[in-house]
């Protein structure tokens, strides 16, 4: 399967199993053309984008990103925290750049609720 069709059926696939592989093949379809690498310089001054970036072209590593992100949102509405917390860490180590910094603050977030969760269901399970 091709890159766009991963992107494509990450989206559309209601299996989380299917979205976690579609996401590992774009992430690594990203790394062999090597669109993970930052040739730009990093402009930690810029405002933190609101949403993901208009391009005119796609970005492999954008694509990847934006999977893994769907993935780990899935992940937490359906109770999923394992593969939730998996599919957020692994946008933050793949996606430190500053032009994928909107992927990396969502799953930062995630990663906050997910902890969040895990805080109350102790608290629950010690009362």
């Amino acid at each position: 399967m091709d890159l766009w069709n991963s992107y494509t059926h990450c989206f559309q696939d209601e299996d989380l199993d299917g979205m976690r592989v579609d996401a590992q093949r774009l992430i690594r379809g990203a790394q062999a053309i090597g669109s993970l690498d930052d040739p730009t310089p990093h402009e930690s001054h810029e405002a933190v984008p609101q949403g993901p970036t208009i391009r005119l072209a796609v970005d492999p590593a954008e694509m990847a990103a934006a999977c893994a992100l769907h993935a780990g949102q899935s992940a937490r509405e359906m109770g999923r925290l394992y593969v939730a917390h998996e599919m957020f860490h692994t946008i933050l180590i793949h996606f430190p750049q500053p032009r994928y910094q909107f992927y990396a603050v969502q799953a930062r977030l995630g990663l906050e609720r997910l902890d969040a969760l895990n805080r109350a269901a102790l608290r629950s399970f010690t009362m």
